[in-house]
């Protein structure tokens, strides 16, 4: 009895030190691109909010730009855990109303970026920030699975010569 307890034990202790924090988002992909970070923000804001995917209709983004830090960033919000979400607008909600807008460019400082209440229903996070006039660097935090998505659709924000 004694050796399955200790076994038990060690083994729910093993398992522990595995979970990931809700606030803690694991890093997909990090990676240097040329461009402005405004603009293949943008450009990733708006082909995010084109996407016809059906994993993606659970989501609202928003463009964010640190002007303090030269970078901006474009996360996605899982509307099923969004505490102030109302029923009539829900996109889980088959006769919801669907409103479409496209998502506005916030001007935040930098440090409002770690605010901890947002890190809980926040689907993805992709960074942009500048690393000199010509060049970027794009980091991933999130969902594997959307996050894969996200960052294909910006790899072709940063392959076509047109950004928006």
């Amino acid at each position: 009895m004694g050796r399955s307890a200790v076994f038990l034990t060690v083994c729910f202790l093993a398992s522990c030190a595995h979970f990931v924090s809700p606030r803690e988002k694991l890093q997909l992909y990090e990676e240097t691109f040329t461009g402005l970070h405004t603009e293949l923000a943008n450009c990733l804001a708006t082909k995010l909010r084109s996407y016809s995917g059906w994993s993606f209709r659970m989501l609202q983004f928003k463009h964010r730009k640190y002007a303090d830090a030269d970078a901006s960033e474009v996360l996605a919000f899982d509307t099923r855990y969004i505490p102030s979400m109302v029923a009539a607008y829900s996109p889980s909600n088959p006769d919801a109303v669907i409103v479409e807008e496209i998502p506005q460019e916030e001007i935040l400082p930098y440090t409002h970026r770690n605010v901890h209440s947002e890190a809980t229903y926040t689907a993805f996070a992709i960074l942009i920030k500048k690393i000199d006039d010509t060049m970027v660097k794009a980091t991933l935090q999130g969902d594997h699975y959307l996050g894969d998505i996200a960052w294909k659709l910006l790899k072709t924000c940063t392959d076509s010569s047109d950004h928006f």
